[in-house]
């Protein structure tokens, strides 16, 4: 009976693959790759476990069984799957290897590509259950394999978001790594809507990774595809909050009980299950367990004066462009802050107040060495000039950080420079310039009694009526009057002022609506809301007539009705937030705000 129902579902699996295959059109595929996973990591002598090796790509890599003395070895089915995630259409072929045990120890696996990490199995001798060996030693975690204990799934078993939090006390300000998994069971997840979304408003996400990594896992013996985020978590104000992750997915579900699908589990590949399984779609949203996280206060105590909220853990460093310099040519001062922390919050004045040196404003630039700009350098350069030519010293340089480890301020400071500065070239002097003029005359004799005069006239004629002196009275009178118009234009736009604060504001909205625009391009959400934040206070200000200074919450709360003033109260909330929490906005919430400013815009005045 078994080998009748196992050479049925091999002719169906192999119809409905045909078929499949014929009628699914061509899609673009990611590049191949290969994972493998065993189950269970530990059988006694004579038992079997199951090496599921995954294939993942539309390409083809050469797979070879592997060689273990002690071990057979043995395919006993393949299946094939196309998932559409995202609108892109992802195949997968999945190996199936019985791996029976011929004799007890620990045997290592290696794994199917040489990248691929090995896989470790404990086999115990025989008659000896590995539940009831009390003295066993544990087996090793095995790399890819996963345990359904650390995970919580859905009712139906068909997914699981799960998030690894490192600590759960933070402090304000702090950034901490964290991992979001979504689990999908093969066959069962027809598709992945979106990223995961926090659900708590207390914390920010930074850097959220917008290419998951994917694998293939094990779960109480049934396929999974695992896709992994990484991303930074911050505390927004101190106290004890709970936060969860939650991925839309749309999954079938069985329209059966349990008890009568006996038949579909028989069937064992997902793809006929859900052909012969009567399975219906349906879109939900999955989340994780909450986890509840503590946020801590900066402490008060011992916080430096030059403190400007950076924490982490952070070591400095400085060097000068040169050691050697002209007095008047400036030098190029670098600061190297390196470690690890929340890198927007790292900022330094650098050199000042020396007066064996005039200083500038620095610049800063950031290297990250990982994804999501958790680690890195930043580096602030300031140009200087020597006052005073001769040997000159640069003092130290120091920069102020809580770190969360030792739960304290700390300083780092950076060693001392010295630069030797040469005078600057002196130019030989310029001999005097000679007087020029005719050279004395020399007379012998008495002198002419005329006076001998150089210069000569045309014409008797008075300056007043020669053409020249008309012509310039003339330009005179011109530009006089040209300036007296002028002067009379400016008087009366001066003394418009409704109609010079009107243009102003317009200039100021025209600039804020570009800064939007380019901010959403961009990508940049901080400077899109400080944008939108200025083109509703001008022309809401306009509207009450009250200076947009003076425009407040509370004013719109009170003068603004519906949805309107709760979407403007979230656009001033926002921009509060912006600068200090780092949060950022999806392409469709760029569109929205805009929508919502220029609704505001094109509201008549009251």
């Amino acid at each position: 009976m078994n080998r009748r129902i196992h050479r049925a579902r091999g002719w169906l699996a192999a119809l409905v693959f045909t078929g499949f295959a014929v009628s699914a059109p061509p899609a673009h595929s990611a590049a191949s790759s290969v994972d493998a996973t065993i189950e269970p990591s530990q059988i006694a002598v004579g038992e079997s476990a199951q090496l599921t090796i995954l294939q993942s790509g539309s390409g083809t890599l050469s797979v070879a069984l592997p060689v273990v003395s002690g071990l057979e070895f043995r395919v006993v089915g393949q299946r094939h799957q196309i998932q559409i995630i995202n609108g892109f259409a992802l195949e997968s072929t999945s190996t199936i290897v019985r791996v029976t045990a011929e004799e007890a120890g620990v045997f290592t696996i290696p794994g199917p590509t040489p990248n691929s990490p090995p896989l470790v199995l404990r086999v115990n001798p025989s008659g000896a259950s590995p539940s009831l060996q009390g003295n066993a030693v544990p087996a090793p975690k095995v790399p890819g394999g996963f345990n359904s204990g650390g995970v919580h799934l859905t009712p139906d078993g068909s997914a699981f978001v799960h998030v690894e939090i490192p600590k759960h006390e933070m402090y304000v300000g702090e950034s901490v790594p964290v991992e979001i998994q979504v689990g999908m069971r093969d066959g069962f997840v027809e598709s992945l809507n979106g990223l995961p979304k926090l659900n708590s408003s207390d914390f920010t996400l930074n850097s959220l990774s917008r290419q998951p990594e994917r694998a293939g896992r094990t779960i109480d013996a049934k396929p999974f595809t695992v896709y992994t985020w990484r991303t930074l978590l911050g505390g927004v104000k101190p106290g004890t909050y709970t936060l969860a992750f939650e991925t839309p997915l749309t999954v079938r579900i069985r329209t059966r009980p349990q008890r009568e699908s006996s038949l579909d589990d028989l069937l064992g590949d997902p793809f006929l299950q859900n052909i012969f399984g009567a399975t219906v779609q349906k879109n939900l949203n999955v989340s994780s367990p909450d986890a509840t996280i503590t946020v801590l206060p900066l402490p008060a105590q011992g916080r430096p004066p030059d403190f400007g909220g950076a924490v982490g853990s952070f070591k400095i460093s400085t060097d000068i462009s040169s050691a050697k310099n002209t007095a008047g040519d400036p030098l190029t001062l670098r600061m190297h802050v390196d470690g690890s922390g929340n890198f927007d919050r790292v900022e330094s004045s650098m050199l000042g107040g020396d007066a064996d040196w005039r200083t500038y404003e620095p610049k800063a630039s950031f290297n990250s060495t990982d994804p999501l700009g958790y680690r890195g350098v930043k580096t602030f350069e300031q140009p200087i000039i020597a006052t005073q030519p001769g040997s000159r010293s640069i003092p130290p340089l120091s920069f102020s950080f809580f770190d969360p480890s030792t739960r304290r301020y700390e300083t780092a400071h950076s060693s001392p420079l010295s630069v030797m500065v040469s005078p600057a070239p002196q130019s030989a002097e310029a001999p005097p310039p000679a007087i020029a003029g005719p050279a004395a005359e020399s007379h012998d004799g008495l002198r002419p009694d005329h006076a001998v005069t150089e210069a000569r006239v045309a014409s008797l004629m008075p300056l007043y009526f020669q053409p020249a002196f008309a012509a310039g009275t003339s330009v005179l009178a011109l530009l006089f009057a040209g300036g007296w118009v002028a002067l009379r234009r400016r008087e009366r736009n001066a003394n418009d002022l409704q109609r010079e604060r009107e243009r102003r504001r317009a200039q100021i909205i025209e600039a804020s609506l570009q800064q939007m625009t380019a901010a959403a391009a961009a990508g940049d959400t901080a400077a899109f809301l400080r944008g939108a934040r200025s083109a509703l206070q001008q022309t809401l200000s306009a509207r009450w007539q009250i200076a947009p200074a003076l425009l407040s919450v509370d004013d719109v709360e009170a003068r603004l009705q519906g949805d309107d003033r709760e979407h403007v109260l979230q656009i001033f909330a926002l921009a509060d937030e912006a600068d200090y929490s780092g949060a950022d906005l999806q392409a469709a919430e760029f569109e929205h705000w805009t929508q919502v400013v220029r609704g505001q815009l094109s509201e008549p005045p009251a």
